[in-house]
């Protein structure tokens, strides 16, 4: 057995996703479980206030294609400043490629959010707003509203 199905126990497993940057993410009934780096993070549902994933930014990538044609064009003129112009440009490209699908997941007790790349983005998503609607549909069942209060 491997550590993420001891952390995972007698949990049913809801969804098992893929992490582009290897690793899985782990979605049970109440708990996200993060394998990654051979470290395994737990986050109770409920501990969950915001999830969002980042698109490509296509603003930033035209930005940087221009800066990598700006510093080819500037190399007849300065050499050192067009390189530079152009390894930036480049440098900003593959920074930006490389975030594309970023998921931040913010947790109640953590100062910071946790970060992962799932390999399909909308299926991560899918999973984490299937949970969320399953969970505001028994708040309403069970006669609570949003902050968790019983209705008077």
């Amino acid at each position: 057995m491997t550590a993420l199905s001891d952390a995972v126990g007698d949990d049913e497993i809801r969804e098992r996703l893929p992490l582009r940057t290897g690793g899985t993410v782990v979605v049970t009934d109440d708990r996200l479980l993060v394998s990654a780096d051979d470290e395994i993070t737990s986050i109770a549902l409920d501990d969950v206030a915001e999830v969002t994933i980042e698109a490509f930014d296509w603003f930033l990538a035209v930005l940087s294609v221009l800066l990598v044609g700006y510093g080819l064009y500037s190399i007849p003129r300065s050499v050192l400043l067009g390189g530079a112009f152009a390894v930036f440009g480049a440098g900003s490209l593959y920074w930006t490629y490389r975030k594309r699908g970023k998921a931040r997941i913010k947790v109640a007790d953590r100062p910071k959010p946790i970060s992962v790349f799932p390999a399909d983005t909308a299926a991560f998503a899918d999973a984490l707003e299937s949970l969320r609607v399953e969970a505001d549909g028994a708040d309403e069942a069970g006669g609570t509203n949003e902050a968790g209060r019983a209705d008077e």
